[in-house]
């Protein structure tokens, strides 16, 4: 164990709430200490109590993917919402996805596309594309192919506001590129939506992805020809 990570115990176990969060990212981790997913939750738990934004919205997706603890959407909903309500644009983003899919809250698709709203006007590059689809799709709004392209185009040479000076930045990087990741994963199973997507974060170069015109326009093309007409916009806007 080294000398920072020693301090960084010290001011935990004094009640520091930053402390408490970083420590629960070195567990989660494995920095400096051995990797303890039951130790970083306590730590997280912790800090969150005592009002960190970071850790109320880490504490959250350790109850809604269990990690570390049983897994309990009620739980995760509720630190999600804390966290959002402060302004979080992850955590925000995460309570549309509770929303949309009725996990620990009676599902509305208003309220989703509410949350993902407020996400996305943070610059939040997940929940401009949740947006997106839900405008593509009609779900809880008018299908506006027009509102949904606005929602996509912004994140084209802007920073992501998500990923900013807070404590959770080490975090949410690595969730994009699981995010990235698992959209792939859909892509190659035949989902239009995750096509087009993955054209997108080609196209743009988004979160630590490459920026790739050729791959872009070849998801797209995959995406198009199921009939998505997002994808067909996309592709006429390259051409």
């Amino acid at each position: 164990m080294n000398i920072e990570v020693e301090e960084y115990i010290k001011r935990a176990e004094r009640g520091e709430a930053e402390a408490q969060f970083y420590l629960g990212l070195f567990y989660e981790k494995g920095y400096g200490v051995g990797k303890n997913l039951e130790l970083a939750v306590d730590w997280y738990r912790k800090s969150a109590e005592q009002g960190n934004v970071a850790a109320q919205y880490r504490l959250g997706d350790y109850f809604c993917l269990g990690k570390g603890i049983e897994r309990d959407y009620s739980e995760a909903f509720k630190w999600y919402q804390l966290a959002a309500k402060r302004g979080n644009s992850n955590a925000q983003l995460n309570l549309g996805d509770m929303y949309k899919k009725g996990r620990g809250v009676k599902k509305s698709l208003e309220l989703a596309i509410d949350w993902y709203r407020k996400s996305a006007e943070q610059g939040n590059t997940m929940a401009r594309m949740s947006l997106a689809l839900c405008y593509s799709e009609g779900r809880g709004v008018k299908r506006d192919y027009s509102e949904a392209m606005k929602w996509l185009l912004p994140s084209v040479g802007q920073e992501n506001s998500d990923v900013q000076n807070s404590s959770d930045d080490y975090c949410r990087i690595e969730d994009y590129l699981e995010s990235f990741s698992w959209y792939q994963l859909s892509a190659e199973q035949g989902n239009s939506d995750a096509q087009f997507l993955l054209g997108f974060w080609y196209q743009f170069g988004l979160d630590g992805v490459d920026r790739n015109l050729e791959l872009a326009v070849d998801w797209y093309r995959k995406s198009a020809e199921q009939g998505n007409k997002l994808a067909v916009a996309a592709l006429k806007r390259i051409d």
